[in-house]
């Protein structure tokens, strides 16, 4: 790094951020304690109260005063008071749906906002108002963010003019890596790290995986079916496996910690992501299991092709099709050689694509471009003013202990 380099960097990490987010997301948490790490003053705005221990002990929070269904609404009338008041030049909003309609409606401009899939997906598809509150908010923002190319072209097709980067979601390779947890000897383990939702396609992979299971030679590997994780749909997955009498061979484990997907990764012999919706914009544990040395099998839903090299890593394969889901299971439990050698391209092309700390230094850098180029987050509309002027709030700022402490 040159010495304007180091200079730059210097100054971010003193650099305060306020970044509007919901606190117990868990992609969330991961940028926020790396950026953290780094040394940068982060003060978090959110009406989720983060759970103990799950942040580095610099960041600081501020929680909104509206909870329920129209929080996002009502906390736009103190957004403005309380973003003004951590003095942060920059206000980082993660999810250009939910916290984009607060953004928008309190009138704030030049922000940077990251998208993540279901916002520019679907929000915009309930009603014009929707779409118009995450395009507005779009629209204002200083730049955006974006983890994969296909949703950078989503966003394009909202109409948005507004500047978009692609920074991924990273993956920590000393902590993603083959050899964690031995794997079952005599036994092929195939296995997910999905919420248990019909977004992800979890019933498709259990059928397809019913199939593969009239193969003789599949039998006779003594294959498993990991689901890991939890979700609205875990009852309608377990009653489908028992009708399809698969109660011995699909095993539901629940919801898991993050630290604890390593291990639990390295046990797999084949990861399976078969998502349906183009929602799925970035496949966050699929490049977490390729880091781990193993072939993925993926669906075309959205942006799981992106971090997939078909033939080369893993399968891409089309979506809501169990026969093809068979197909590639048979074809990768007959062939351990070549899980083997998909697992080691995999692995090689995270480190090379998608390692975290470069994730970091380019969020990093996004930061210092924004600021240095005299462009600070502000308010506002005169309708915004308006409302404020009318639903000041009186003495100081709701700031639990910890939470912003000095604001």
């Amino acid at each position: 790094m040159d010495e304007a380099g180091v200079k730059d960097k210097q100054e971010m990490q003193a650099q305060r951020i306020a970044i509007l987010t919901v606190a117990t997301n868990i992609h969330a948490i991961r940028w926020i304690n790396a950026l953290a790490e780094r040394g940068l003053d982060l003060i978090v705005i959110t009406q989720q109260p983060p759970l103990p221990g799950d942040y580095h002990p610099s960041v600081r929070f501020v929680l909104l005063p509206f909870r329920g269904r129209l929080a996002y609404l009502l906390n736009a009338l103190v957004l403005p008071r309380i973003f003004a008041r951590t003095g942060a030049p920059l206000l980082h909003v993660h999810y250009a749906g939910g916290y984009g309609a607060t953004v928008w409606l309190s009138g704030i401009r030049n922000s940077l906002i990251s998208v993540w899939g279901g916002d520019v997906y679907d929000v915009p598809g309930r009603s014009a108002l929707h779409r118009r509150a995450v395009c507005g908010a779009l629209e204002k923002a200083a730049l955006i963010t974006s983890t994969s190319h296909v949703m950078k072209a989503q966003v394009e097709r909202l109409g948005v003019s507004t500047p978009i980067d692609v920074v991924p979601f990273g993956v920590d390779t000393d902590r993603f890596r083959p050899g964690l947890h031995p794997k079952t000897q005599g036994r092929l383990v195939i296995g997910t790290v999905k919420t248990l939702a019909r977004k992800y396609g979890i019933d498709t992979l259990i059928r397809g995986f019913d199939l593969a299971l009239r193969d003789s030679h599949f039998r006779a590997l003594d294959p498993e079916l990991h689901l890991v994780g939890g979700g609205p749909a875990q009852q309608e997955y377990e009653q489908l496996a028992v009708s399809l009498d698969l109660g011995d061979r699909i095993r539901f484990h629940g919801q898991v910690r993050h630290d604890q997907v390593p291990a639990i990764l390295s046990g797999f012999d084949i990861y399976a992501a078969i998502s349906r919706d183009d929602s799925e914009s970035f496949g966050v544990a699929i490049i977490e299991a390729s880091a781990c040395g193993l072939p993925v099998l993926v669906s075309d839903a959205g942006g799981l092709p992106e971090v997939v090299e078909d033939e080369v890593t893993g399968m891409i394969i089309p979506r809501d099709d169990p026969a093809a889901v068979s197909r590639a299971l048979l074809r990768l439990a007959a062939d351990p050689a070549l899980r083997k050698k998909m697992g080691a391209a995999g692995r090689q092309r995270v480190m090379r694509l998608y390692e975290w700390s470069a994730c970091v230094d380019a969020m990093i850098a996004i930061y210092t471009q924004i600021i240095g180029s005299g462009v600070m987050t502000g308010r506002q509309n005169g309708f915004a003013r308006l409302v404020q002027r009318a639903t000041k709030p009186r003495g100081p700022l709701c700031v639990p202990t910890r939470f912003a402490k000095g604001l």
